[in-house]
């Protein structure tokens, strides 16, 4: 994951990849850490740096300022939690174990990489006006496109009559963020938790949605 966290393949930053790579992991891993901890406002380009162990001047010459290294970070996350998703659910046709396997691909991630993962979810929080609105465009894009896919691979037959399952997924998209939040807010993920939960809820969705 932290090899795709810092790919070049959309060039977002050439000038940062002149660096060494492993300077470049050292910075990236620093950045995700500040950011999940401190949110937006509170995240200082001096802390990042420290943590980095490099120097602030050179942070500012690879990113101008803060935003730039928020959302360099931020589309660069987004972009593999599209990947992820994707990739888990082309092992089933049955739309809510689609559902199922999108929980096992954020438990694994949180799992192996709790601060990218924070720093994720907490990004879909950020209140700051100056970013909200770049997160909101890029989720919205990529949540569409992961959406389209599984409603394109989906057998939506066994759901009952008049059931709109986009929308269903919609629901079910919004009462994820909403049982992440206090983890984010906390600083503290509980994977097991939230997997014996969601799979409690799916087998609950099949009974009111499905034949």
């Amino acid at each position: 994951l932290v090899k795709r966290l810092i790919s070049k393949e959309d060039d977002m930053n050439p000038k940062f990849y002149t660096l060494p790579e492993e300077k470049q992991e050292r910075i990236i891993r620093a950045a995700y850490e500040v950011f999940a901890k401190c949110g937006y406002k509170k995240a200082s380009m001096s802390e990042i740096a420290s943590a980095g162990e490099i120097s602030k001047s050179l942070l500012f010459h690879y990113f101008r300022n803060k935003k730039e290294l928020y959302l360099y970070l931020w589309k660069k996350v987004n972009s593999v939690s599209v990947r992820i998703e994707t990739e888990y659910c082309t092992e089933t046709e049955d739309f809510l174990e689609m559902i199922w396997q999108k929980v096992l691909a954020r438990g694994a991630f949180m799992r192996r990489y709790p601060m990218v993962y924070l720093f994720s979810i907490r990004a879909l929080l950020e209140e700051e006006r100056e970013i909200q609105e770049c997160v909101r465009i890029d989720y919205e894009a990529g949540y569409c496109r992961v959406l389209d896919e599984m409603m394109e691979k989906a057998d939506c037959t066994k759901f009952r009559p008049g059931i709109d399952v986009r929308l269903l997924c919609q629901q079910i998209d919004w009462i994820m963020m909403t049982y992440l939040r206090p983890m984010v807010f906390t600083g503290k993920l509980e994977p097991e938790q939230f997997e014996k939960d969601f799979r409690k809820m799916i087998e609950q969705w099949k009974i009111a949605y499905t034949r």
